[in-house]
């Protein structure tokens, strides 16, 4: 039987060997990320132990049509129940939110600090992103860049695994 760590490590190492050859040196693929979306509500502890899911996607409409997708299958422990999008942070609260490369950031993460929800968002060369998990390549592998500071004020409890495979901001 394969524990939820060896199988993280299992996808992750997966993913790293189909990486892209077309991207720039930091860009994840679209669908990459939200594959490796399902595995990352897993390494949040508020997040592992919810049965529902839901997800609000600013300014990333092929993110936004992906996860659009995989409403009603599981992530992690829990069960992805709505998918949203929009160009300005939502009024209600979801449980993450995803803050596209040309999204306002300020905004999202003044929403993500109130309503204590996770903020990811794509790491891009040249472009500053903020949140708490970023996701990128590096040396050709998926990498995760996780901003402790910013997931403290997100309320976020980390499983130890993800932070000895991210990054540290």
């Amino acid at each position: 039987m394969i524990t939820s760590s060896k199988h993280f490590l299992a996808t992750l190492f997966l993913f790293s060997a189909l990486a892209v050859n077309n991207c720039t040196a930091e860009e994840l693929p679209i669908r990459l990320q939200v594959a490796l979306m399902s595995k990352i509500v897993a390494m949040e502890h508020n997040l592992a132990t919810k049965q529902k899911i839901s997800i609000f996607v600013l300014g990333a409409p092929k993110v936004f049509e992906l996860l659009q997708q995989d409403i009603g299958f599981q992530m992690g422990n829990s069960k992805l129940v709505a998918v949203d999008q929009g160009d300005r942070p939502p009024e209600k609260q979801y449980d993450v939110i995803y803050i596209g490369a040309f999204a306002e950031n300020k905004q999202a993460m003044a929403y993500a600090k109130r309503y204590n929800v996770m903020s990811l968002y794509p790491k891009i060369a040249g472009k500053t992103q903020i949140g708490s998990l970023g996701l990128g390549i590096k040396s050709g592998k998926p990498t995760f860049y996780l901003d402790l500071e910013q997931s403290e004020a997100e309320n976020l409890h980390w499983n130890a695994k993800i932070i000895k495979l991210a990054q540290l901001k």
